[in-house]
């Protein structure tokens, strides 16, 4: 079932954390892409609570991946395009 992570909009947006548990990977998607300039940079949470950008990033050129190695996670999108992110 698919679960909404972070509404659509165009404005910059941190979704809430989400977390992968050890065996249990996600796929995560754009949703409500409205040009090709969507984009949402995926950071991981350290053990100081601190955010840390992975690489991975959602696109509207790839607009989807799967996550699998274990940590709390958040997405972050980039103020213009009309884009949100969703788990399936």
């Amino acid at each position: 079932m698919a679960t909404q992570i972070l509404a659509t909009g165009s404005t910059q947006a941190d979704s809430a954390d989400v977390t992968v548990a050890a065996g249990a990977p996600i796929t995560v998607g754009l949703k409500g892409v409205t040009d090709q300039n969507a984009i949402v940079l995926i950071s991981l949470k350290d053990d100081a609570a601190a955010y840390n950008q992975t690489g991975g990033r959602l696109t509207s050129g790839e607009p989807v991946l799967m996550i699998s190695a274990p940590g709390t996670y958040r997405f972050s999108r980039v103020a213009g395009a009309a884009c949100g992110v969703f788990s399936a």
